[in-house]
């Protein structure tokens, strides 16, 4: 992970594990800057609904975007015959 202050990677000092969220690790970067990242682990029930949910909208937007074509398409060619 690069640091936030400077954008130099970093490595990890301590990891703890927490009950609120997944774990805490503290970093420090090349240049001697500390932080503290908090990282949340995602049940597989979560990613699952998203990736279904993402792939849906994908879909609709595709279908929605060939639909309007047709409907441009068929406007531009109406404007040359008039």
């Amino acid at each position: 992970m690069k640091c936030p202050e400077c954008g130099a990677w970093s490595n990890v000092i301590e990891t703890r594990k927490t009950l609120l969220f997944g774990y805490v690790r503290r970093r420090e970067c090349a240049n001697e800057h500390r932080f503290t990242t908090q990282e949340v682990v995602i049940p597989d029930e979560v990613r699952r609904k998203a990736r279904s949910d993402y792939g849906k909208a994908t879909h609709q937007r595709l279908v929605a975007l060939h639909k309007g074509g047709a409907k441009a398409a068929g406007e531009t060619t109406q404007t040359k015959d008039a």
